[in-house]
């Protein structure tokens, strides 16, 4: 006999969806606004990036905070959204609307933003489980750090500008989308009108996100410090760096020294 018990999805649909997307935009929206915000400060200069990053770090019980509005609405978000796209069909050849196009890329970026939050937490948050010094370790010369990452771990350059233009991308639109989404699901925009102006503003949101994320992405890999820091922030941020960081680019006197 077959068991036709509904599943927790299907008994609690209507909650979960509701609270999956209401978490895409609180907390995990709003802290990929402060998150690209924050890097974008890297075109600015080093000084003034390293001053914001170090404000985040001075941030009582950090730890707790990560894990309460971080990590743990990210993973309910994702699991329970690769749930519901497990379940969705894509049908966009048979009905080419604009509505259906969004729904489309809205699955399409979820799966690209998932992949690209697992890589680039590897990158740098969780790169002290594979022997990088913790990020937190970097202080004060957080710039020199994040810019050793983009340019000497693991890959080449290349390839990490590539995937993160790829994932800023991604995320940029599957929030911003996601707001449109939002507002129809909990009924705050009804009607036509609404929903296109909505649309507007979510598109020039996006637009913004992936000009703060590319910005800080040049900045990380092409700037420098102005030349009174950077011998200082040079030798600081190598104190920090351990062997399986720099090894691929130590030339042999600097391995011996």
């Amino acid at each position: 006999m077959t068991d036709t018990t509904p599943g927790l999805l299907d008994r609690y649909q209507f909650q979960l969806r509701r609270l999956h997307s209401l978490s895409g935009i609180v907390p995990i929206g709003f802290f990929l606004l402060f998150h690209l915000l924050t890097n974008s400060t890297a075109f600015l200069g080093a000084e003034r990036y390293d001053t914001h990053v170090q404000q985040i770090h001075d941030l009582p019980w950090l730890p707790v905070i990560e894990f309460l509005f971080i990590f743990l609405p990210l993973a309910f978000h994702g699991i329970l959204g690769i749930a519901i796209a497990w379940q969705g069909k894509l049908n966009v050849r048979q009905y080419p609307y604009m509505d259906n196009w969004r729904y489309t890329l809205q699955r399409i970026t979820a799966w690209i933003t998932l992949v690209f939050v697992a890589i680039h937490l590897l990158h740098f948050r969780f790169a002290y489980w594979f022997g990088v010094p913790e990020y937190a370790s970097a202080h004060p010369y957080f710039f020199a750090f994040t810019q050793k990452g983009f340019l000497h771990l693991w890959l080449p350059a290349w390839l990490w500008i590539c995937m993160y233009v790829i994932g800023v991308s991604a995320a940029a639109f599957h929030f911003c989308n996601g707001i449109v989404t939002f507002c129809i699901t909990w009924g705050i925009t009804v009607g036509v009108e609404s929903r296109k102006k909505l649309s507007l503003v979510a598109g020039v949101l996006c637009i913004v996100l992936m000009l703060w994320g590319f910005v800080s992405l040049y900045a990380l890999t092409t700037m420098t410090r102005p030349a009174h820091g950077a011998a200082e922030a040079a030798r600081g941020s190598e104190q920090r760096i351990s062997t399986p960081y720099m090894a691929r680019h130590e030339t042999p006197s600097a391995a011996r020294e």
